[in-house]
């Protein structure tokens, strides 16, 4: 895997995810809809940096306004570079994905983007045998490391 860490790159929309962690081992992923496609997916919570903010605190923003909750965010572990075309329009996003873990609460969206459907708490096994289509592609393979607390340093590259 290739790493990714160095600034954002020219053209690319700066974006922070963010993979909530249960006490019971299961990730919190958002349900998302294209409508004109009919086409829907699992992303992480998290959106655009705002002006001047860091990727960190776009994160804690993204969380509360898509949970909810304040969680304290921990280590930066991937990264990714995505180019693609929503509702008929193309995006150049970069990535970076932090993880957190999930002391417990009511998910209550505070405010949610229009192309969340709603949410799901996945645990690795249900991800793994499920036909669903996930963002990044490769979640299933590497969640089990971030499951056993082993978080990579300097973050990688997840592909798309």
């Amino acid at each position: 895997m290739q790493e990714m860490n160095g600034s954002i790159p020219s053209g690319a929309r700066a974006t922070s995810r963010v993979l909530l962690l249960s006490d019971r081992d299961r990730l919190l992923l958002l349900q998302a809809r294209e409508t004109s496609a009919g086409h829907s997916w699992w992303v992480a919570p998290g959106g655009g940096l705002e002006p001047g903010e860091s990727f960190e605190a776009a994160a804690s923003r993204e969380l509360l306004e898509e949970t909810g909750q304040a969680v304290p965010i921990g280590s930066w572990v991937w990264t990714r570079r995505h180019v693609y075309t929503f509702e008929g329009r193309r995006y150049d996003q970069y990535e970076r994905f932090f993880v957190a873990r999930w002391e417990g609460g009511e998910i209550a969206p505070i405010r949610q983007d229009s192309y969340v459907a709603g949410h799901r708490w996945w645990s690795l096994g249900e991800i793994e045998a499920s036909t669903e289509d996930f963002a990044p592609q490769r979640l299933a393979q590497l969640l089990p490391q971030l499951l056993r607390g082993e978080y990579p340093h300097p973050a990688i590259d997840c592909g798309v």
